[in-house]
């Protein structure tokens, strides 16, 4: 699944008692391979890949290097080859996602003064800013579908941030959010256009986990867990994320029809679970000894096999049980049966991570290269 992951870090502990249960899951690792770079637009010197699509086209961002942060927006395809994707006026923009057939979508600012809208990009590059919220003046696209279906957020007239759907037709749709909640943000949306899930604040301004049906409904899958977190969705609207137990982030699993199901770990310390595949295995980690996370997954049953007991942690994970992330700040391949691949770093790079694996086996993250610098890398499939 698309990966929109955070890395959230706390350190809090859990006894060492329980690493002899989980050690004799860990499978001897594989020979070692090595990313390639994916480079940068003309004069800029960080890129990052935030989506690639099933025949291992790719979607991200380009940034120079400047005491300001500044976005351009960049297209790889299957070969790794390079190319701006127009803005709208402004320096800078973003592309967050790609569909099957290499429609991208994401920001770009309209004009010095920051105005930002959602836009969305044709196979052959074309932009098309995508139409405000009425009484809106900004707006971010977040995933799209094989459809042409967008889902994003956008302020409304009353200020806030509503989550939003675009029609193919270019309509825009106000999904709304809680009732009193200062924003919701639409992340993910189903192959079928049917679910849509995000986040969306409540009167207090605590985190929940949403979903809307097709008619726009929404619906509060973390009632009585305020502070819920969302990782990713299946293509059946299953999500995956954390929710709080005792102080600490669980990972949780959110089936279907709503029911909040519990991922098996150890009592203390926190856990997350960041992707899930269309079967409900999920993928990610948490502490098993204080200040270390350790990368884990988890079958439809909420079982949990422990892919390491080093430093790390699963990004995403495939349909077969692939999983991928990172072990000891270098990018890593876990098989089904759990042998794990070292995918290594730049040359001169001291740190990689995997973040997506895709249906043909293209896996895309970042690594640092000899100059320290981040740069968006792949890994062709096979």
């Amino acid at each position: 699944m698309k990966l929109k992951r955070s890395g959230r870090v706390l350190a809090l502990g859990v006894s060492l008692a329980i690493l002899p249960l989980i050690a004799p899951g860990v499978v001897a690792a594989a020979p070692a391979l090595a990313p390639i770079d994916l480079g940068t637009l003309p004069g800029d010197q960080y890129s990052e890949v935030n989506a690639v699509n099933d025949g291992g086209v790719m979607v991200g961002s380009s940034t120079p290097l400047d005491g300001q942060i500044k976005y351009h927006a960049a297209k790889w395809d299957a070969q790794g080859r390079i190319s701006a994707l127009p803005g709208l006026g402004g320096e800078q923009s973003k592309a967050t996602d790609v569909n099957r057939g290499g429609a991208a979508v994401g920001w770009a600012l309209k004009d010095a003064t920051w105005n930002q809208t959602a836009v969305k990009w044709a196979p052959d590059g074309t932009v098309t800013a995508l139409p405000y919220l009425p009484g809106g003046d900004h707006a971010i696209a977040n995933a799209i579908t094989d459809g042409g279906v967008i889902v994003g957020a956008g302020r409304a007239a009353d200020g806030k941030l509503h989550a939003v759907r675009w029609n193919p037709d270019g309509t825009v749709v106000d999904l709304g959010g809680l009732p009193g909640g200062a924003y919701a943000n639409a992340e993910w949306i189903t192959p079928d256009g049917r679910t849509v899930a995000g986040t969306a604040s409540d009167a207090a301004g605590n985190n929940h986990v949403v979903r809307w049906n097709l008619a726009g409904a929404i619906t509060d899958l973390s009632p009585g867990n305020p502070y819920s977190t969302p990782e990713d969705m299946n293509d059946f609207g299953v999500i995956v994320g954390s929710a709080e137990l005792n102080g600490n982030p669980k990972p949780v699993r959110w089936e279907r029809d709503g029911r909040m199901t519990w991922l098996e770990y150890p009592e203390s310390g926190p856990a997350w679970a960041k992707a899930v595949n269309n079967a409900g295995a999920a993928a990610g980690g948490g502490y098993l000894v204080f200040g270390t996370e350790s990368p884990a997954k988890w079958n439809r049953a909420g079982t949990r096999t422990t892919l390491s007991t080093e430093r790390g942690l699963g990004y995403d994970i495939d349909r077969l049980g692939t999983v991928v992330g990172l072990e000891d700040n270098i990018a890593a391949k876990w098989a089904a049966d759990g042998t794990r691949t070292v995918l290594g770093a730049l040359p001169g790079g001291t740190y990689s991570v995997a973040t997506h694996i895709a249906p043909n086996g293209t896996i895309i993250g970042v690594s640092e290269n000899e100059n320290g610098r981040t740069r968006a890398v792949y890994w062709p499939a096979g």
